[in-house]
């Protein structure tokens, strides 16, 4: 059976420091380092045979001008709006800094073979963005403190110390509390996402619960159900609140496929959108505005986040990877249309 390889982590450990100082070492960018600390990350290197990548082996300005773009499965880049919105910000910013842009599927197989770990081995590319990463990518803590620079687009990760660039999603919550606050409804529901994978969605459904009790309102474990931000689970998520709490006068989905799904769920019980019962959404997906009727939503810009989580990946490239993991939030905002009426 091969060695495992040696990793950043596995040399910050026997050092005693912390992975951030490892790469300052690695990169020579250590002048805050005192010498017995670079010593002490030199002779752990030493002692575990550890190998750099060739950019850590002093290439840092030999640069390929190619950044890679991982995403988890292939029809994703393709079929689902939310990546293709991602991809095109990441491409377009990229495009304007003179970059290519290398897309990566991190497929079964791909992550089995480890494969990922030819983009931290070689000089291809210069950096690496990860869209639509979950807590089941476990693997992504071998990218934890690497010389090359890695961003999580739109979701992040507080036991690793990634970079990240994120939609505003606790704002998202609460903007979506206050609008239906403010249309005076105090029987509301939420169909939450999956949060045991995505960190951003137990920040909005926390926002927004939180955001309501200050405003005086409560929601009890009745009106709440989850989704798997698809249609269908959308409409089977309000299915489970119309037996629970069917006289529920507002709901807040996660996403916009989920709202439209509620919306659906609703008509079936005789209920009507944006006359008897509220329906707001969170994306601002094209079909938002096509739905019936209109859906109000918290626009969450995707292209701002891909182009943004480039930028930040650039600016990596050309000052280092600082003192600790940095997190840009990108602004959300309100989009009325026709679902949402006021209480009454």
């Amino acid at each position: 059976m091969a060695k495992d390889r040696v990793s950043i982590r596995d040399v910050a450990r026997e050092s005693g420091v912390s992975l951030t100082t490892v790469s300052l070492v690695l990169n020579k960018n250590d002048h805050r380092i005192s010498d017995a600390t670079r010593q002490r990350v030199i002779e752990a290197m030493d002692k575990l045979a550890y190998t750099p990548s060739r950019l850590a082996r002093g290439l840092p300005n030999r640069r390929s001008k190619t950044l890679a773009v991982l995403v988890p499965a292939l029809q994703h880049a393709f079929a689902d709006v939310y990546f293709g919105e991602v991809i095109s910000g990441i491409y377009e910013a990229a495009a304007d800094a003179g970059y290519r842009v290398m897309l990566e599927v991190a497929r079964r197989e791909y992550v089995r073979r480890r494969e990922y770990m030819t983009l931290l081995d070689d000089c291809s590319v210069d950096g690496i963005l990860f869209v639509g990463a979950t807590e089941e990518h476990r693997w992504l803590e071998e990218f934890d403190g690497a010389s090359r620079p890695l961003v999580v687009v739109n979701n992040h990760f507080a036991q690793w110390t990634l970079h990240s660039v994120v939609c505003d999603y606790p704002a998202a919550g609460r903007i979506a509390a206050d609008h239906l606050a403010d249309l005076g409804h105090t029987r509301i529901g939420h169909i939450a996402g999956p949060s045991d994978m995505v960190l951003t969605s137990r920040e909005l459904t926390d926002a927004f619960l939180a955001r309501l009790a200050e405003r005086g309102v409560h929601i009890s474990e009745p009106q709440i159900a989850q989704g798997e931000f698809r249609v269908e689970t959308g409409r089977d998520a309000c299915d489970q609140l119309m037996v629970r709490a069917p006289k529920l006068t507002a709901i807040f989905a996660a996403n916009d496929k989920m709202a439209i799904g509620a919306m659906q769920s609703l008509r079936a019980h005789g209920r009507r959108p944006g006359e008897d019962i509220a329906v707001i959404g969170c994306d601002d997906i094209p079909t938002a505005a096509l739905a019936e009727p209109a859906l109000t939503t918290v626009r969450l810009n995707f292209v701002e986040a891909g182009a943004v989580s480039c930028r930040r990946l650039l600016q990596l490239l050309d000052e280092g990877p600082g003192e600790g993991p940095i997190m840009d939030r990108v602004p959300v905002s309100l989009v009325v249309r026709d679902s949402c009426n006021a209480a009454r």
